[in-house]
């Protein structure tokens, strides 16, 4: 699928996308990384994102994937946390002509920011990150989330209260290449205070949380159960997300 996508992508004539289990991207590497090398306008719709799976368990629970996805050069990986971010990774594929997209999207249902307003959301997206929930004291604290993980991470921040801002961060790669002012609007660097969440391996967050910051991830392979149950094991719900930074800010 990935080399009959670059295929048309580099006749020219179409935008292509194409769309299968994330865990399977893995099949897809070569194909992936000459669209990135190439930079080939193509899409990838990637879904079913996490330990989320359930049932299928560990072989089909893609833990390391996204992770691995962000390696690539020149490939962008968005993973939007509700609808209208989903909305804006579509619009941010659409229109990227210098290289390929990935769209990594969750099976289970997702609550709606909806305290945030729709064009934020989306306008965010397409910068890679934003405050989706702005602290309502002096700042204390960042939480940074992607994914399946955002709506964790509103919830702890309301039962938290205070100097806590919640980060969407959709996109590194398109984060990374917004203008420096917007990124200290974003994650003041006066603010060292930082936990990142989400529903895989940690190791790349900590180029955002720094030395000084944590980050609630999976760094092991998942378990055959349902979805809301593997994901609460494994530490991924409002409430250790809130007793996490609470010990981290005492």
């Amino acid at each position: 699928m990935g080399c009959i996508m670059n295929g048309f992508a580099y006749y020219g004539l179409f935008r292509p996308s194409g769309a299968t289990f994330l865990v399977f991207a893995d099949y897809m590497r070569a194909a992936v990384r000459i669209a990135s090398l190439a930079e080939l306008g193509v899409s990838y719709i990637w879904t079913h994102d996490s330990i989320g799976v359930g049932e299928d368990g560990p072989t089909h629970q893609p833990v390391e994937t996204v992770s691995g996805l962000r390696a690539f050069p020149n490939l962008d990986v968005i993973r939007p946390a509700d609808y209208e971010e989903t909305a804006g990774a579509y619009v941010a594929s659409a229109v990227r002509t210098d290289g390929p997209t990935a769209l990594i999207l969750s099976r289970q249902n997702l609550d709606q920011l909806t305290d945030c307003p729709a064009a934020t959301r989306r306008e965010g997206t397409l910068k890679g990150a934003y405050v989706v929930a702005k602290e309502s004291g002096p700042l204390e604290c960042i939480i940074i989330a992607t994914g399946s993980e955002v709506q964790h991470a509103v919830k702890a921040a309301k039962e938290i209260g205070g100097g806590v801002r919640v980060v969407s961060m959709p996109c590194m790669e398109r984060f990374d290449r917004q203008p420096a002012a917007y990124q200290e609007e974003v994650l003041p660097a006066a603010c060292r205070k930082r936990v990142a969440m989400e529903a895989g391996i940690t190791t790349m967050w900590y180029k955002y949380v720094g030395l000084d910051g944590k980050v609630i991830g999976v760094d092991r392979y998942g378990f055959s159960a349902p979805g809301d149950i593997v994901m609460r094991e494994l530490g991924m719900t409002a409430d250790n997300c809130a007793k996490e930074v609470k010990a981290y800010m005492a």
